[in-house]
């Protein structure tokens, strides 16, 4: 693909955004709104070529699982370090209190 052709094809996918959005009804519903959604997905590179950028983003659920997965490790491989260090203290502060 030529640099003037990369271009063009750049210039018509932004042209068409733009004309969409000022055709939208600012009274359009939502549902309406998310189906006239245009993606972008070309990266315009400073040598007038375009790249289609790849979609990595992670899933709610992926982030979630992540998430949970390096607390419990995490917890795993202290929680035992913190007891054994702080639980002695607690314990005489609890005592001390209850009496």
């Amino acid at each position: 693909m030529s640099d003037n052709q990369s271009i063009k094809e750049s210039l018509a996918v932004i042209k068409k955004a733009l004309q969409d959005e000022h055709s939208t009804n600012i009274n359009d519903d939502k549902e309406n709104l998310d189906n006239k959604v245009l993606i972008l997905n070309n990266l315009v590179k400073e040598d007038g070529t375009t790249e289609i950028i790849q979609d990595n983003s992670l899933k709610k659920e992926e982030i979630k699982e992540l998430l949970n997965n390096n607390i419990s490790k995490y917890l795993d491989e202290n929680i035992d370090k913190w007891l054994n260090k702080n639980i002695h203290d607690y314990l005489n502060k609890y005592i001390k209190k209850n009496k």
